[in-house]
């Protein structure tokens, strides 16, 4: 499998804004991956941001491209962009991962694979570690435990469960299931199921062809970007920074605000710096124009 550098991983560090991390994973690996996987996820934005603001809309899933444009260019990634990445960040480091595929629940039920994370093994203990599944994901590593609750970002908890599916056919079928409920007063919400298989590079390019290129997906439809946000301590993540289509809202505790509505591109593109550093070139600002998801886009009617 692939690995980066070491010259490639201390870039990475710096470009975290924290100082290299072998020692610190020597003494405890387990408390190493959870600060590295929080630090990430404040730096690195879950966004679907190529696929609409670029003349290609192709999305590599090439670590040295991913390392590129994480890292050198400072953008992220959708769950196989951002999740192979830092699958092979933790392999360079010397950890035993397993790349996994899953199923993300919606309204009308669990959908083909469509999905990426990680199962990283510490002291003969599997965890599963995910930094791409947006606003509803897990921002810790996971024990793969039967039953296990965990805190989310607060108030929001997790659980995993390892269990059957209403759409098995075979009743002895059994997945793990990750759900996840906003706070207490609200009902479990299944949000994708996965086994714990190794999938191969070659099954994530089946998987990332359908979901950068299908009409009906939801990133082919949906410019966003969004990233965690640190308390004031930088100890623990506290909430989230989301741009969606049209507006900026930033999610603390039980509290969503609005920061900004979009109107234009204009606006978009400068609401992109602002919130998240990223810096459209002319050309990707161009790309746009045309799709669905422009703003301000004028629509011809046929007569």
């Amino acid at each position: 499998m692939h690995t980066y550098s070491e010259e490639q991983l201390t870039r990475y560090f710096k470009f975290l804004g924290r100082p290299p991390g072998p020692p610190e994973q020597q003494r405890d690996p387990l408390s190493a991956i959870t600060l590295l996987q929080v630090h990430h996820m404040v730096r690195v934005p879950f966004e679907s941001l190529t696929l609409h603001y670029s003349a290609h809309r192709v999305l590599s899933l090439d670590p040295e491209d991913l390392f590129k444009k994480i890292v050198v260019d400072g953008r992220g990634g959708y769950c196989m962009e951002v999740n192979t990445f830092f699958g092979t960040v933790l392999r360079s480091l010397g950890l035993a991962v397993v790349s996994i595929g899953a199923r993300g629940n919606t309204n009308r039920g669990y959908k083909g694979w469509n999905h990426m994370a990680n199962i990283v093994t510490i002291d003969d203990k599997k965890y599963l570690v995910d930094v791409g599944f947006g606003s509803h994901g897990p921002p810790y590593p996971v024990l793969l435990e039967d039953g296990h609750e965990f805190a989310c970002i607060a108030p929001a908890r997790g659980r995993l469960e390892y269990k059957s599916l209403d759409a098995h056919t075979d009743p002895d079928q059994r997945v793990w299931v990750f759900s996840s409920k906003q706070n207490e007063s609200e009902p479990w919400k299944e949000r994708y199921a996965f086994v714990t298989i190794e999938f191969f590079p070659a099954d994530f390019e089946v998987m990332n062809l359908t979901t950068m290129t299908a009409r009906q997906s939801y990133f082919v439809q949906t410019v966003m970007c969004m990233r965690t946000i640190l308390d004031s301590e930088r100890a623990r993540p506290e909430g989230l920074l989301i741009l969606h289509k049209d507006y900026v809202r930033k999610r603390i505790g039980d509290r969503s605000d609005i920061l900004e509505t979009l109107k234009t591109e204009e606006q978009r593109v400068k609401a992109l710096e602002t919130y998240f550093g990223i810096v459209l070139t002319p050309e990707e600002q161009r790309a746009i124009r045309g799709l669905a998801s422009e703003l301000g886009r004028q629509v011809v009617a046929d007569v």
